[in-house]
């Protein structure tokens, strides 16, 4: 496993993850036309576009790769964007996404330890995120130390859905090896 900083020409990799994941992880909480709109040719293009804002100016993506050289999953992180979180939590994870095919191997972990060491290293002390609940992620979360912080509801597309958001208080506890990151 390599885990590194994203590059601009990752976006291909990173749109396919994301598609995957989406259309796994996603169908008993999304209504189907949110979901149909995730192509691979919308979030390549999309990628392709927002990439170069989403490795630079404290926000920064990271990319697991397998032994092939593959990318099989990536996370992103920065400054906090909910007001209601920022008082408690300065720092957030985006988002965070394994290939279903390469869930369960510790990718998502390191991906999550990376994201928190990024976040240290700018002094930005805590983070947060955001999940639907019951989301098979929750568990994840906990695991990792997460402790529920908020909740709320939201509507996507007519259906409400409950959000919870995760957060932990000292990022110094995530320790990562420096071995694999580029």
């Amino acid at each position: 496993m390599i885990i590194r900083q994203a590059r601009h020409d990752d976006w291909k990799g990173i749109a396919q993850v994301h598609v995957d994941c989406m259309h796994s992880a996603y169908q008993e909480f999304l209504p189907s036309d949110v979901l149909d709109k995730f192509t691979y040719a919308n979030r390549e293009k999309r990628w392709e576009k927002d990439l170069p804002k989403a490795i630079g100016k404290g926000t920064m993506t990271f990319v697991v790769e397998n032994k092939q050289g593959e990318i099989v999953g990536f996370a992103l992180g920065g400054t906090m964007r909910d007001p209601r979180l920022r008082i408690s939590y300065i720092g957030e994870l985006y988002g965070i996404y394994v290939h279903p095919d390469f869930q369960g191997q510790g990718f998502g972990k390191k991906l999550l330890e990376t994201v928190a060491q990024h976040l240290a290293s700018l002094d930005l002390p805590s983070m947060a995120l955001w999940t639907f609940k019951g989301h098979p992620s929750c568990s994840f979360f906990e695991s990792l130390g997460g402790e529920k912080v908020y909740d709320k509801k939201t509507t996507i597309a007519g259906k409400e859905l409950k959000e919870y958001a995760y957060g932990w208080d000292d990022l110094k506890s995530f320790s990562v090896a420096a071995e694999g990151l580029n």
